[in-house]
C-alpha cells in the first residue's frame, strides 16, 4: 500500500468533510436568521448557499469513495 497516496486521499477526505460542514453551517445560519421573511436578495443568497452546500457535499462524497476504493484495491 502506498502510504503517500493513502495519506493524500485521507487528507482530501478530511478537508472535504470540513468544507461540507462549513457550507452546511452557513446554510443553517441563513435559515435561523431568515426563517420568517426573505426578500429577493435573501433568496439569491439562499440559492448561492444551497449550491455551495450541495457542491461541498458532492466533493465529500467523491473524496470518501476515492479513499474507500483505494483501500479496497490495496486489499484485493
Amino acid at each position: 500500500m502506498d502510504i503517500n497516496e493513502l495519506s493524500r486521499l485521507d487528507r482530501m477526505f478530511l478537508e472535504a468533510v470540513v468544507a461540507a460542514d462549513k457550507a452546511e453551517t452557513a446554510l443553517r445560519c441563513y435559515f435561523i436568521t431568515h426563517h420568517r421573511v426573505a426578500g429577493v436578495s435573501d433568496l439569491d443568497e439562499y440559492e448561492a448557499l444551497q449550491r455551495e452546500q450541495q457542491l461541498a457535499a458532492d466533493e465529500r462524497h467523491r473524496a470518501y469513495l476515492a479513499l474507500v476504493n483505494y483501500a479496497k484495491q490495496q486489499t484485493a
